[in-house]
């Protein structure tokens, strides 16, 4: 059967897993240094979420189109993924993460998200996200002139960063521009749009970590407060210099904070 997730392992296979779920849009590429990083004392297999690649022959061979229902996708993630691995999920990459653990516990050792929030737009009882007509003018953007659409992305992004142009520079750099999947791009939107993990954030039972800038302009960390003070399990980390790009802007300090929660949590 033909795989639907691509990914790139790194490090020492006889070592405690990571599994690691980019973004929206971003290939697993834009994870690479930090990855390299992390392999230091873990294995680590970083997964592009499906439709999105910087590999035209891994275009070519991907027959099946990308499918963003949560539950195919999860299954998806799973088979891709080391067994009992530490799950770290950035932004939609991380609310994927959560849903995991929370569903399929069984199959993940515990979860750390980076810039996640528990839902990305604003919906009835949670106005931490952003406005619904914002998120539709940009939807309708990247249906439109995809390329602009990302461009613009990357600038949200990179948007409260101390080096904002430069972090700007550096995600641009990794938009897949030659091998854009319309389908994927849309997919990726209409789960950001629909998914409200609000409930599987309350009931993790693994144990789970919640890095996040407090300068980020994009996914809110004020709404998620409730949902860790309520998990004896979470423990919940800001970067007070960090925008949405955390581990891009300062991967010392994130692989630092995972290291020190994996090797507190690792049994």
């Amino acid at each position: 059967m033909p795989e639907r997730i691509e990914t790139e392992a790194f490090g020492d296979i006889t070592q405690p897993a990571i599994f690691m779920v980019s973004g929206w849009a971003m290939p697993k590429e834009v994870m690479h240094a930090f990855a390299l990083r992390l392999s230091q004392r873990f294995y680590v297999v970083v997964a592009s979420l499906p439709g999105i690649s910087l590999d035209k022959e891994w275009v070519s061979r991907t027959r099946i189109g990308p499918n963003y229902d949560i539950d195919a996708l999860s299954e998806q993630l799973i088979e891709a993924a080391p067994k009992q691995a530490w799950w770290v999920g950035w932004s939609l990459g991380g609310m994927i993460s959560v849903y995991v653990a929370a569903r399929r516990s069984s199959q993940v050792k515990g979860v750390i998200t980076l810039a996640t929030s528990p839902s990305f737009v604003e919906r009835v009882g949670y106005p931490h996200g952003m406005p619904l007509d914002s998120f539709e003018a940009f939807s309708s953007l990247i249906e439109r002139t995809p390329e602009a659409g990302l461009k613009r992305f990357t600038l949200l992004q990179a948007s409260g960063a101390e080096q904002e142009r430069e972090i700007a520079k550096q995600l641009q750099a990794f938009l897949p521009t030659e091998t854009l999947d319309s389908v994927g791009l849309m997919g990726g939107l209409r789960l950001l749009k629909s998914l409200d993990i609000r409930r599987e954030w309350a009931i993790l039972d693994c144990p789970n970590a919640h890095i996040h800038g407090r300068k980020d302009t994009l996914m809110s960390s004020s709404g998620k407060a409730q949902y860790i003070e309520s998990n004896a399990l979470s423990h919940d980390i800001e970067l007070p210099h960090c925008a949405h790009a955390i581990f891009l802007e300062d991967q010392e300090t994130c692989a630092r904070h995972i290291e020190s929660f994996i090797d507190v949590n690792h049994t």
